[in-house]
């Protein structure tokens, strides 16, 4: 399998993920899974152009994702997955998309949400979708950077 890293980010491609993030996995390409996203052309663009020359961006919907993952999954190129949220994660975990381990590195302080862990927050419904995806044998990981620690996502969350 080469998906290389399966990592929800709400900011996508930015700086960290390009700079800091594609070069440790040696990703080929980066897929985006996100229904708002691939329904909106102009953030599309911007993302594309964000990554590094060279570095294919696709952007999907999670049923064209899916699809699209599975694919890529068995040929050789590495392949970076990046999702703005756990529920898509698990939604594409059922779908039939196996990953070993989700990387959670970026979700956004809001109401409605409490922190985890840094810059990670997560709503009771984002919490639920994360514990499901390890019952459902998917490591989740707690990680902003590639140098951090991996901190498992049942480290710090007690039920809360």
């Amino acid at each position: 399998m080469t998906l290389t890293l399966v990592r929800v980010d709400d900011r996508l491609i930015h700086g960290q993920v390009v700079l800091v993030w594609l070069r440790a996995i040696d990703a080929d390409r980066i897929v985006i899974i996100d229904d708002a996203t691939s329904q909106d052309e102009f953030m599309r663009t911007v993302l594309t152009l964000a990554a590094p020359p060279g570095v294919p961006v696709e952007v999907h919907g999670l049923n064209s994702g899916v699809l699209r993952v599975a694919d890529l999954a068995a040929g050789p190129e590495r392949v970076f997955v990046l999702l703005r949220s756990p529920i898509t994660a698990l939604r594409m975990r059922k779908a039939g998309v196996e990953f070993e381990v989700l990387n959670v590195g970026g979700i956004g302080a809001r109401p409605g949400r409490r922190s985890l862990y840094r810059s990670i927050s997560a709503s009771p419904e984002e919490l639920a979708a994360l514990r499901e995806l390890e019952r459902l044998g998917t490591g989740v990981e707690l990680r902003v950077l590639p140098d951090d620690r991996p901190i498992p996502l049942g480290t710090i969350d007690r039920g809360a």
